[in-house]
């Protein structure tokens, strides 16, 4: 495990206290809390059910399937923080997550609504907190807000991708800068396909099965419809590979340039 002094940002100005020292999470260590989840938005409207779990430096939640606009009742550690993570289901398919930070977005009446901004967030601390610290050293609140400013789309810049950084003192808000778009061409799609991420754009095919996707470079990010699952993927040199396929397999079709273990996506430096 990497010291804990090393997940200090560069901007002193989104910097929090040094936080406890983990604990061993029993019954003793966890309180209830009530999550609610929102009705879908309108890009996920075909999707099934949402899918809640929790993740934390001394445990894990086993995932729950909730309908859209339900409460949760879930235990979470007294003493840690805590990731929720909440994906739309499109069959086996999963969105990008909503989510909320515990206890940094607990409400008034103690309890959590997960957000598609929450969700970014979570996404970054769910990595340190599977790394073993019971809290994040970075402005979580500060980080959305940045993020939801300088990007159109926040998931065109990977929050998990930045965890490395920011363990190595390298954050800076310029990792969060618009990244290059690059436009792919897809064919086989036989029906409109909900993105991923609560801010993409639906996919919508011609009367010949073609559309247009744009992806970031260095970037990943899926389309869900029909019950197959699109994939496009993007180097960081602008090359473009995808792959659809029944669920979340993307066996079906298969369009690769260049070999698809470029399609890792990694933060670019500012």
């Amino acid at each position: 495990m990497l010291p804990f002094a090393a997940f200090a940002s560069a901007l002193p100005a989104i910097l929090l206290p040094s936080c406890s020292a983990a604990t061993v999470l029993g019954a003793e260590a966890c309180m209830h809390a009530a999550v609610e989840v929102p009705e879908f938005p309108a890009v996920w409207s075909t999707a099934d059910a949402w899918e809640l779990s929790w993740v934390s430096a001394d445990g894990a939640g086993a995932a729950m399937m909730l309908a859209p606009g339900s409460v949760a009742d879930i235990r979470l550690p007294r003493l840690a923080e805590a990731a929720l993570l909440c994906s739309a289901r499109f069959g086996s398919s999963r969105s990008l997550p909503y989510g909320a930070i515990w206890p940094l977005d607990r409400l008034p009446d103690g309890s959590l609504a997960v957000t598609a901004i929450g969700g970014y967030a979570a996404a970054l601390a769910a990595v340190l907190y599977r790394a073993g610290y019971t809290c994040c050293s970075l402005d979580l609140r500060r980080f959305v807000q940045e993020a939801a400013a300088r990007l159109a789309d926040p998931w065109d810049v990977d929050p998990a991708a930045l965890a490395a950084v920011v363990a190595e003192r390298r954050f800076s808000v310029e990792y969060l800068r618009p990244p290059p778009m690059v436009e792919v061409a897809v064919d086989g799609l036989d029906s409109p396909m909900a993105p991923d991420g609560p801010w993409s754009a639906a996919v919508a095919p011609d009367g010949s099965g073609h559309a247009l996707v744009r992806v970031a470079c260095g970037g990943v990010r899926r389309w869900f419809g029909g019950g197959y699952e699109l994939v496009v993927g993007v180097s960081a040199s602008g090359v473009a590979s995808w792959t659809l396929g029944p669920g979340c397999s993307g066996k079906l079709m298969k369009k690769v340039l260049p070999d698809p273990s470029m399609l890792v996506t990694e933060a670019s430096p500012p």
